[in-house]
Formats: C-alpha cells, sequence, structure tokens
C-alpha cells in the first residue's frame, strides 16, 4: 500500500479488524455488516467494534459481501510463503471472507486458528495454503485469504526489487 493511497481512492470499503493473538474468539464476534447510508455515506455496523480499518477499493476488497474482516499480525511468519528480510520486522494485515470458509482450493489460502499449546484452544491465527489443510483432513477454516497487505511506504519504487531479494 503507498501513504495516501486511501485518500486518493474514489472508492473505499471500511471492514472491522481483528488480532491474531485474539484467536478466533475474535474473528467470530466482529461485526458481518457494515454499510454506508444516508446523505453523508455515515458508516452503520449490526455491532460495536472497537477497531477499523479503511482500506482502498481494491477489487478483491471491494467485492467482499458480508463478512469481510481484517486480521493484524505483528508480522508476516504467519504466511505460509516465502517471506523476505521484512517478514519478522513488518506488520501485515490479512483481508478475509468469513463467508467462504470451505476449504475448496488447493492454491487459495485460508485463516486458520493454530493450536500450540495441545489444549485444544489454539494460540493464535495464521494463513496457511489449501493443500495443506485438505492433506490434514481440514475442511473448514475461518475464512479464504483475499489479500495482504503490507504497511504504506512512502518510496515504493524498488518495492518489486526488495520483493524478489
Amino acid at each position: 500500500m503507498k501513504t495516501g493511497e486511501v485518500a486518493e481512492s474514489t472508492t473505499v470499503v471500511v471492514l472491522p479488524v481483528c488480532r491474531a493473538e485474539g484467536r478466533d474468539k475474535e474473528i467470530v464476534e466482529a461485526p458481518w455488516v457494515s454499510k454506508a447510508g444516508g446523505e453523508f455515506g455515515v458508516v452503520e455496523a449490526d455491532k460495536g467494534w472497537g477497531r477499523w480499518i479503511v482500506l482502498p477499493g481494491w477489487e478483491p476488497v471491494a467485492i467482499l459481501g458480508e463478512g469481510g474482516v481484517v486480521v493484524s499480525f505483528p508480522d508476516a511468519r504467519a504466511l505460509p510463503w516465502r517471506v523476505n528480510r521484512w517478514y519478522k520486522e513488518e506488520a501485515i494485515l490479512v483481508v478475509a471472507d468469513r463467508a467462504r470458509k470451505g476449504v475448496e482450493v488447493d492454491d487459495g489460502f485460508y485463516l486458520v486458528a493454530v493450536d500450540d499449546s495441545g489444549d485444544g484452544r489454539g494460540s493464535g491465527l495464521k494463513v496457511e495454503k489449501g493443500s495443506a489443510l485438505k492433506q490434514r483432513g481440514v475442511g473448514e477454516s475461518l475464512g479464504t485469504v483475499v489479500l495482504v497487505v503490507r504497511p504504506p511506504k512512502e518510496d515504493t519504487e524498488d518495492q518489486m526489487l526488495e520483493d524478489d531479494d
């Protein structure tokens, strides 16, 4: 994301934000519906929530219906693909569609609760590839991942080169 991209966007999307450390409880409790209405486009949700984000109306985000949610991760170690040097240093946001929970596509990415404690309650959230979930017999996730967002940058000219390192 570029600095000022939201301000320059003609369409924006407002989504509830959950913390990855909040486990699946926050995902379940987050509002499902938020719509702009009235003459001024005031956003109203089906319930109160403390954390929200405004994102540009990028197509994967703009087509989300009810159930869109954003999960904030302290770093990118929750991602299943190869990440570069920034992965331990940079927070990320994962936009997921809670209406699409089924693990259907091998190459798709899904938001899941992880259980590192052995008590079955989960210790956080992470993103996993559909094929890995299917191999373990997992048929349902917390939602299908539609987008991963890195923090805004002032200078994005060399971002593609940085990502190839």
